[in-house]
């Protein structure tokens, strides 16, 4: 499909060829998590008392997790956190947050500069402004990720407070563990030809993910 803007005419990538692109992302996301977790764990002798084994207990990561520990933290932001009596944070810092903060680093230049992610390059995709333009780092990564992240965050919470709100305590964890609500609400947007394939982070951020020129 070809959808004029002004004087551009641009062919609008599949839902498929973003949702691919997506999972390609997610998959070199996980792997480095993965391997930094295996390699923080060999590191120490976890028969001890001292250090506990599992660091990370999330939902999303429970088919990584074949270990226990004595001090789990319920999402990747809570290794920021850990207690030195438990774990050791230099290692943490080492093996999993200096390579996803580099990983995280490299993607937002790239979307910056180029509109495309590693999962959209290698599918033949980007992200352009609904006029043609490069939406640049406001765009492509302060507006469709991070500002739509937190609005989402937002509603999220009202949605647990105003369903029951005598668990405050838990919130965070609950958050954490329901947010694809609005992911799914992405999904269907995604797939209806007659808003041209856009989502809610399009929509915010003025932008469309076409099929790139080779």
């Amino acid at each position: 499909m070809t959808e004029s803007r002004g004087s551009v005419a641009v062919e609008l990538a599949s839902p498929w060829r973003r949702i691919a692109a997506y999972l390609i992302n997610n998959a070199i996301y996980y792997s480095i998590i993965f391997i930094g977790l295996r390699i923080y764990n060999a590191t120490f002798d976890f028969e001890s008392e001292a250090l506990g084994q599992n660091i990370v207990q999330p939902f999303e990561l429970w088919f990584l997790s074949d270990y226990r520990s004595t001090e789990p933290v319920s999402s990747l932001l809570g290794l920021l956190f850990v207690s030195e009596e438990t774990h050791d944070l230099s290692s943490i810092f080492l093996y999993i947050i200096l390579p996803v903060a580099i990983l995280a680093l490299w993607q937002t230049i790239q979307m910056s500069i180029t509109g495309q992610s590693i999962g959209k390059r290698l599918m033949g995709i980007k992200v352009i402004g609904i006029y043609g333009q490069n939406p640049g780092f406001v765009g492509t990564v302060l507006l469709r990720e991070i500002i739509f992240k937190i609005i989402s965050f937002i509603i999220v919470i009202l949605l647990f407070f105003f369903v029951n709100p005598f668990r405050l305590p838990r919130l965070v964890d609950d958050i954490l563990f329901n947010f694809p609500l609005l992911a799914i609400f992405c999904l269907i947007m995604l797939f209806l030809k007659n808003i041209n394939y856009r989502t809610l982070q399009d929509y915010l951020a003025k932008t469309i993910v076409i099929k790139a020129k080779k």
